[in-house]
């Protein structure tokens, strides 16, 4: 006797927005398994339900310092629905055991934010510039950086969530990365060498993470060791990741995929604790002034969309307007330097003027 399977592929919104790869509040590919029993409707409004709370859960974890994550997780009765802006169920498939969906669902940005607020607990939604990755492996001493078989390189790629605050680059395995740079011209820091691949690709900073694997014959373990430098400005500076080292090293088989998880996650913590150091407090207001210069008026338009995408919405006021430039006042709980840390991502930049309290904004 022949299964007979029903593959639906379908798409429904409650909005004819469509969603941005860029965008922390969209979670997607939220698989959900029930069992099949005979009532489509009802079926798909379960799985409509339980991805809306996966999917929230995910988000948190994003957007959450590791600290605050008890804190989400005491929440009782959460509506998690009335967070939600709008979903797609991508794909269903149903046979006469299983129901399946794929379902992608975008949370309302403001609501999440006033939701978090209410609870007492700060997020950090700051998304980082491009980082280019070196996944530099050194099995049983020998070099792997853009060879097929650096496995390290496909554990790391397979972990990183590309909807994540930090944004990684990792450059294609190939010959002409090859010829390029060298395993020996990152552990040697060679700074000319590690500059001109970050000038190919259009990037200002890059991360090492060097992950060594040895085997000791003797007892029959796997050791390890791993470090992670941040490259920027023609210097280099050790980042204090996988602090849980010691519970790979001496194992009796290989936990390169292990350890790419914790990095990845670690790395991800890291760049929550950078925009902790200029954490928003309501306490403190900064005012200042930004200065856009006017000789390109699709250019004065986007700083400015970007400017008001970061601050509140009675934050940013325009203050003076001539022929030669536009002047906002910002008034918020951004600092200067925090806000720099949000403008990274979109290569803007604020610099001080002649005038101590006008910053002009320009791409770097």
């Amino acid at each position: 006797m022949f299964k007979f399977i029903i593959i639906i592929f379908t798409i429904f919104t409650n909005t004819a927005n469509s969603f941005a790869s860029d965008n922390i509040y969209l979670i997607e590919d939220n698989e959900i398994y029930l069992e099949n029993n005979g009532n489509v409707l009802e079926l798909r409004e379960n799985a409509k339900e339980i991805s809306f709370q996966n999917a929230f859960n995910i988000l948190s974890r994003k957007i959450l310092d590791p600290s605050d994550i008890l804190q989400f997780e005491q929440l009782q009765d959460i509506e998690v629905s009335n967070l939600v802006k709008d979903y797609q169920i991508q794909s269903e498939k149903i046979n006469d055991v299983k129901y399946f969906a794929n379902i992608s669902v975008n949370f309302n940005k403001k609501k999440v934010k006033d939701f978090f607020l209410n609870n007492n607990i700060i997020i950090n939604v700051l998304i980082s510039e491009e980082y280019l990755v070196f996944p530099l492996f050194n099995k049983f001493h020998t070099f792997y950086l853009w060879e097929k078989d650096n496995f390290w390189y496909d554990s790391l790629i397979q972990e990183y969530d590309e909807q994540s605050l930090l944004k990684l680059f990792f450059p294609e395995k190939s010959h002409l990365n090859k010829f390029k740079i060298t395993p020996v011209d990152l552990v040697g820091e060679n700074y000319s060498k590690i500059q001109q691949f970050l000038d190919f690709y259009k990037k200002k900073k890059a991360l090492i993470l060097y992950l060594k694997e040895d085997f000791d014959g003797d007892n029959n373990k796997f050791k390890l060791n791993f470090v992670a430098k941040l490259f920027f400005n023609s210097s280099f500076k050790e980042i204090d990741l996988l602090k849980n080292e010691i519970t790979y090293d001496n194992s009796d088989y290989s936990r390169v995929e292990l350890i790419a998880k914790e990095v990845v996650t670690e790395l991800e913590n890291w760049w929550k604790n950078k925009i902790d150091d200029f954490e928003i407090t309501t306490d403190n207001k900064f005012e200042f002034d930004i200065l856009i210069k006017t000789d390109d008026l699709k250019k004065v338009l986007y700083i400015e969309k970007t400017l008001k995408n970061i601050l509140n919405e009675n934050d940013l006021n325009i203050k003076e307007i001539n022929k030669d430039y536009v002047i906002y006042n910002s008034f918020s709980s951004f600092s200067v330097e925090r806000l720099n840390l949000a403008l990274e991502s979109k290569n803007l930049k604020l610099t001080k003027s002649n005038d101590e309290n006008i910053f002009i904004i320009n791409y770097y």
